[in-house]
Order: C-alpha cells, then sequence, then structure tokens
C-alpha cells in the first residue's frame, strides 16, 4: 500500500513538472455583439423590414380609438341593436389588432433570433482562427465571476469582426 503511494506521488508530482501552461481567453460576448457593425446592419434591416407593419398596427390603434370616442359621444342616440353592433365591430378591430400584434411580435423574434445567430457563428468562426493563431487551450464567452485584462480577448475578437464586415 506504501509503495502504490509513492508511485502514485511520483507520476502526479513528474506530470506537474512536465506540464505546459494552458493559455485561457475570455470575452465579453454581449460587447463583442452589440458593437459589432454586423449587429448594427442586421439591426436597421430589422427596423426597416418593420417598421410598416408597426405603422399599421398604429394605424389600426388609432382607428379603434376614433371608434371608441365616437361610440361613446354617440351612444346615447343608438338603438340597443346600433349599440351591440358598434361593440362587436369595435371588439373585433380590438381582436385584430391583438392577433396582428402577436404575430409582427413573433415574426420579429424570429428575424432576431437567425440574425444573431448568423452573428454568432461568425464571432466562432473568428474565435476558433485566433485560437488557433495564438495557441489558445480555451476561450470562453459566458458569464464569468472575473477575468483578469490580460485574458481578455474582447478587443481582439471585436477587431477581426469589423475587419470581417469590410
Amino acid at each position: 500500500m506504501k509503495k502504490k503511494i509513492i508511485i502514485f506521488i511520483t507520476l502526479l508530482s513528474s506530470s506537474v513538472l512536465y506540464a505546459q501552461p494552458v493559455k485561457i481567453g475570455y470575452i465579453n460576448i454581449d460587447h463583442v455583439v452589440t458593437s459589432s457593425p454586423q449587429f448594427s446592419q442586421a439591426n436597421d434591416r430589422i427596423i426597416t423590414r418593420f417598421k410598416p407593419k408597426e405603422r399599421n398596427l398604429l394605424l389600426l390603434s388609432n382607428n379603434i380609438q376614433v371608434l371608441v370616442n365616437k361610440f361613446n359621444k354617440n351612444k346615447d342616440d343608438f338603438s340597443q341593436s346600433e349599440i351591440k353592433m358598434e361593440i362587436n365591430k369595435i371588439a373585433n378591430l380590438e381582436q385584430k389588432l391583438k392577433q396582428q400584434a402577436i404575430t409582427l411580435k413573433k415574426q420579429l423574434a424570429l428575424e432576431n433570433k437567425q440574425s444573431l445567430g448568423k452573428i454568432q457563428n461568425l464571432i466562432n468562426m473568428i474565435i476558433r482562427k485566433i485560437a488557433k493563431e495564438q495557441n489558445f487551450d480555451l476561450i470562453l464567452y459566458q458569464k464569468v465571476a472575473y477575468a483578469s485584462k490580460k485574458i481578455n480577448i474582447t478587443t481582439l475578437v471585436s477587431q477581426k469582426l469589423k475587419q470581417q464586415f469590410k
């Protein structure tokens, strides 16, 4: 038993002596993504694409408000059947507005996810390239409690990402 412990300690100490240092890098991925020209371009494209749909929703909302105000102003002059008809008309428009808003929100979320996915793939490609060129063993970009400036390569990745944009 004592002999096994001595062999284990000898093996452990020799492996520590000959171990290569591990090169680690850290990236603030939120900063890299949001400061990238690719993100700005994708964001501008999404805004341009969805602006008309947003305007249509706003117009529909304003039309509903006009109908509600008109109804409240004139409801004393309406018959019971006209009141029901106007209430149904307003309720149907509100339901249409709600459905269109939900659809727009889903489309916007999908578009954002696809754009971020493309940017994320590009960033991962750049990270792999940097890792190979500079012999990194490990690069992290999820939440980290602490990372020294020595291992923070956020600026390097951001610069490479900007170069890819040109």
